[in-house]
């Protein structure tokens, strides 16, 4: 990370006089206008600037170093970024970040007091432990070692589906994810019930060993923990220790989100490096990926959505009265399965009728989809792909052994690797039937939505607020993605029924 051959930027960024951080999309405003919003965003660049010289002194101060072509950016309605400034070769290392700035809730200078109310959190709402965390050093303000980083956080989270208004929640029309966020809202109100909460470092968190420190009292309420939560699920990574606690990354967090990354995080004596994975242009920002992550977790956690995003997935349960509705509308509802399947439709009408709503199995066939991990009363989550596969493969396996007619095919469906699609492991007649009900279960997931794809597309523009657009947007994907999956279950079917001809 030195001067060498680093050119016309042979010092960082927030030392040189000429700091720019405010980067603005062209856009058309009349001649009128266009004075007083440029004198808006200049005075704006000199807040920025101003900020951030602040910001690269202290980190530098404090260890962290960050490479001479680097620099951060601002960007209206988008927040901080980090872009080259210069021509960047692969493997180099942008930005070293020593331990003692990472901030998270197993750091020895959390107070006790503090660590009993984060343990009281639930392990799956990290984002609460470590927002509990940053809290603290929001309140102590200038007295926190983290002061300068805290000012750079948004003081609101406009794109985080926990703060959406009822209506736009409404307009997501996908119940799997209103569900995680009714979870996290619910956690928030039960955590205070209705009240705010007081935490205090206690009398004995400073003392002779440790009189750097300051005692921070605080009281926070559902509002304040929403914030910081927020900040904690779009900026913490898993980086730190044999647990790998999720820690806040000052400087790297800023980076945006790519499945074709430019950079990656890695281990460091003493802290963390950013290093680059190929070479870069000036002005060419420095992206992460924040994992393969389908459109439910980056709209969660991170407030955005990928467009034809190829982790995205639509969730759908092992239900066997499921499964006997998409039956009926794939025109299957006469087709033997099950223990009618088993006696090669032969039975007799009692036999082929439903138990209970539910058909009878063999003992051949549960113990079959029980190897293949889908039992009943488990209420098995399985998923609609985007790409590659489309179908689960523990459905579609589970599928073929409903169909299966003998105890040998059902052990075909069932073994590993199970569940491909196009895979010569059944007959002909049943893969068919698995395949056009599979189609339909997707069918069904689409019809669960109250719109359509194009009145969605139409919707878009028109949207109140940004947080409606992205709802619908949101949706929209998940319809694509839907669409995609029975073409390609079609494309399957024809190709089984060719074979079988």
């Amino acid at each position: 990370m030195g001067t060498e051959g680093s050119g016309g930027a042979s010092k960082p960024w927030w030392t040189r006089d000429n700091i720019i951080t405010t980067r603005t999309n062209s856009t058309s405003v009349s001649a009128s206008n266009a004075n007083d919003a440029q004198a808006a965003e200049d005075a704006k660049a000199r807040v920025q600037s101003s900020v951030l010289a602040t910001f690269g002194s202290w980190f530098a101060a404090q260890g962290g170093k960050i490479h001479e072509k680097v620099r951060m950016v601002y960007r209206p309605n988008a927040g901080w970024a980090l872009e080259a400034d210069e021509n960047i070769s692969k493997g180099e290392k942008l930005v070293f970040l020593p331990s003692s700035l990472m901030m998270s809730c197993d750091d020895e200078e959390v107070s006790a007091p503090l660590r009993r109310v984060v343990e009281s959190v639930p392990s799956e709402l990290w984002s609460s432990k470590v927002g509990l965390v940053l809290l603290r050093e929001r309140v102590a303000g200038q007295h926190s070692k983290y002061a300068p980083y805290i000012n750079l956080l948004p003081s609101v989270h406009e794109g985080s589906p926990m703060f959406y208004p009822p209506d736009a929640i409404r307009e997501i029309q996908y119940a799997p994810l209103v569900a995680q966020i009714n979870k996290r809202c619910r956690f928030l109100v039960s955590f205070f019930g209705g009240k705010s909460i007081t935490v205090d470092d206690g009398e004995g968190f400073v003392d002779d060993e440790h009189p750097h420190r300051r005692r921070v009292e605080m009281t926070i309420d559902a509002n304040a923990l929403g914030w910081a939560s927020a900040c904690a699920s779009s900026r913490a990574f898993k980086v730190r220790g044999p647990m790998q606690t999720p820690s806040m990354l000052p400087v790297i967090d800023i980076c945006n989100h790519s499945f074709q990354p430019s950079a990656e995080v890695s281990g460091a004596d003493g802290g963390v490096e950013l290093v680059t994975t190929r070479g870069l242009r000036p002005g060419e920002p420095i992206e992460l990926s924040y994992g393969n992550l389908s459109n439910d977790d980056l709209l969660l956690d991170y407030g955005f959505i990928v467009e034809d995003n190829p982790h995205d997935t639509v969730k759908l349960r092992w239900d066997l009265k499921l499964i006997e509705l998409a039956r009926e509308i794939g025109g299957l509802g006469t087709a033997p399965i099950g223990a009618a399947a088993a006696n090669d439709g032969k039975s007799n009408a009692g036999e082929a009728m439903l138990t209970d709503s539910v058909m009878t199995l063999t003992d051949w066939q549960k113990t079959a989809l029980q190897r293949i991990g889908l039992v009943d009363d488990a209420n098995v989550e399985l998923n609609i792909l985007a790409t590659g596969q489309v179908i689960d493969k523990k459905a579609l396996a589970g599928l073929r052994v409903l169909y299966s007619r003998t105890p040998s095919e059902a052990s075909r469906a069932a073994d590993a690797p199970y569940g491909e699609l196009d895979a010569d492991v059944v007959s002909k007649d049943t893969e068919i039937k698995a395949l056009r009900t599979s189609m339909s279960l997707v069918a069904l997931a689409l019809g669960n939505f109250p719109t359509k794809l194009d009145e969605d597309l139409s919707l878009i523009a028109a949207a109140p607020t940004p947080q409606h657009r992205l709802a619908i947007r949101f949706r929209a994907e998940k319809k694509k993605l839907l669409n995609a999956a029975m073409a390609k279950l079609s494309d399957a079917i024809s190709r089984s029924q060719r074979a079988a001809s």
